[in-house]
């Protein structure tokens, strides 16, 4: 999806999918998020990509929101070491934590990204299924 260019009439349905009323700040959330990548990204990061756009929310709020947006099928909520990372691409694939980044990758990605890191092959046979790998460095 794709809200960052997208017309008001776009918005609007997601906004009253999720029982919101229009707010600056709504508005600049949803096109921060959907810009029609695939994307992973915690509480803080999003939070910090609202502050560069002049747009602020409590964490609480970020956080009900985001809450909202992953009950309403939006986002995927992933947990991973006591921490909630989103993803844009709500189907079921394998994802791979860095835990020396602290971030969240897709499997395909991070194969192409990691190449030092051992990641065993027999994963790419798994992609229909919600997983969650956490690799650490020795």
């Amino acid at each position: 999806m794709n809200l960052s260019e997208a017309p008001k009439k776009e918005i609007d349905v997601v906004l009253q999918d999720c029982g919101w009323r229009q707010t600056k700040q709504r508005v600049v959330l949803l096109k921060s998020i959907f810009d029609g990548k695939d994307k992973h990204f915690s509480i803080n990061q999003m939070n910090e990509i609202l502050k560069e756009n002049r747009s602020y929310f409590s964490l609480t709020t970020l956080y009900e929101n985001l809450n909202t947006l992953v009950g309403k099928g939006y986002l995927k909520q992933i947990t991973v070491d006591k921490q909630s990372f989103y993803d844009t691409n709500t189907t079921d694939h394998i994802h791979v934590f860095n835990q020396e980044e602290n971030q969240i990758y897709d499997y395909k990605d991070c194969v192409e990204l990691h190449k030092d890191l051992p990641i065993p092959a027999c994963l790419a046979l798994l992609e229909e299924y919600s997983l969650v790998i956490n690799i650490k460095k020795k």
